[in-house]
């Protein structure tokens, strides 16, 4: 991510011109900005990390979050004209990609050309991590080391199924929480909470899994222990199709759970194996989940409900952001923090270049001294 050279046109003061800009002043006086960077490769490296950390952009009357639209073009997220993607953008874009920068893969049905690989999102956590750190959403478990939300090496269609699982919520009428517990330690992607207790288990009021698209096996053991060792809470875990969430079943019926902290669960699901995994639906997984819980030859303590990224953003209104959210309005060039019941505070990008923070504490009016 290092090796980028410098080329593309900018601007004669040096600035791109995309609507979307990065923020200057503090990291063109960094040591940390490379000076290969172009400030066009800047502005699309900023865009995605904007969009990995569940910020939204705002171009005129159209929103675009993570946890809310499908991905959209690049040219589309940083907001520049047909003639200033093929002069200006592309040509950098094409450089970020060739040095091993973003990967073309699908999400939500979608193939996205500009998904950040881990040296990408080691890299802009390193040059950005400070401003996202400022603007990002409180209490959303932002990882300073990592420079950016999340426990470490966190795809984009984790990061993805996260964000769409909250919206779920919020569009249902759930409070929510991402990343509950102590960053180092097993835990959920995010746990539902209904405001008004009614005593009933759903699949809302669950802590919530994301299964990313990799093979670490070992993590499925880990995170059934977890849910097993909790039985207060129901678990639900997402997955990026119905394939992987069939195989994820199988897998865990199939194998010997190793124990955690001296306790071992078992994983017995009825029918399984499931032989042509792709032929399961979603609620034919959860019907085998929940007889498997009731009958005492089976066992299945870990795994409540499963559901589908897709199936998450099919199942709600698509207008709907969940709050609190961070936007940035790039025809204002301000980053507007509001909360759950609309209350907002904003700064601009020049306030944010100079070390300006966003907190929601700054919508609390200061009490008296007693």
């Amino acid at each position: 991510m290092r090796k980028y050279i410098s080329t593309g046109y900018t601007k004669p003061n040096g600035h791109s011109m995309a609507q979307l800009d990065y923020p200057k002043n503090e990291l063109t006086s960094s040591d940390r900005r490379p000076d290969n960077l172009t400030d066009a490769q800047l502005t699309i490296l900023w865009a995605i990390t904007l969009w990995y950390n569940g910020i939204g952009i705002t171009h005129g009357s159209h929103t675009y979050h993570i946890g809310t639209t499908k991905p959209p073009s690049l040219q589309t997220l940083i907001g520049c004209s047909d003639i200033e993607w093929a002069e200006i953008y592309k040509p950098a874009f094409d450089i970020i990609k060739r040095d091993g920068g973003v990967k073309e893969k699908t999400l939500l049905r979608r193939k996205v050309s500009w998904v950040p690989t881990k040296e990408c999102i080691d890299f802009t956590g390193e040059i950005f991590g400070d401003q996202v750190e400022r603007i990002v959403v409180p209490h959303s478990a932002f990882n300073s080391r990592k420079g950016h939300i999340g426990d470490p090496c966190e795809s984009l269609l984790h990061r993805t199924a996260v964000e769409q699982a909250i919206a779920w919520l919020w569009d249902n009428w759930y409070d929510w929480q991402i990343y509950p517990g102590q960053l180092g330690h097993s835990r959920p992607d995010a746990r539902g909470i209904i405001p008004q207790e009614d005593g009933k288990s759903t699949m809302m009021a669950s802590d919530i899994e994301a299964i990313s698209d990799h093979n670490n096996r070992g993590m499925y053991f880990d995170k059934y222990s977890m849910f097993s060792e909790n039985s207060s809470r129901t678990s639900l875990w997402i997955f990026k199709d119905r394939e992987a969430a069939a195989r994820g079943i199988n897998f865990l019926s199939e194998k010997k759970i190793p124990p955690r902290d001296g306790q071992r669960f078992e994983c017995k699901v009825c029918n399984t194996p499931l032989n042509k995994p792709k032929n399961y639906s979603v609620a034919t997984l959860n019907k085998y989940l929940k007889k498997s819980r009731e009958k005492s030859a089976l066992a299945c303590t870990g795994m409540d409900y499963v559901h589908t990224i897709t199936g998450l953003h099919n199942n709600r209104d698509s207008d709907i952001i969940r709050k609190p959210v961070t936007i940035y309005n790039t025809d204002t060039n301000t980053y507007r923090l509001i909360d759950g019941i609309d209350r907002t505070e904003s700064i601009t990008d020049e306030e944010l270049s100079s070390g300006a923070k966003l907190r929601m504490y700054q919508l609390i009016p200061d009490l008296p001294d007693l």
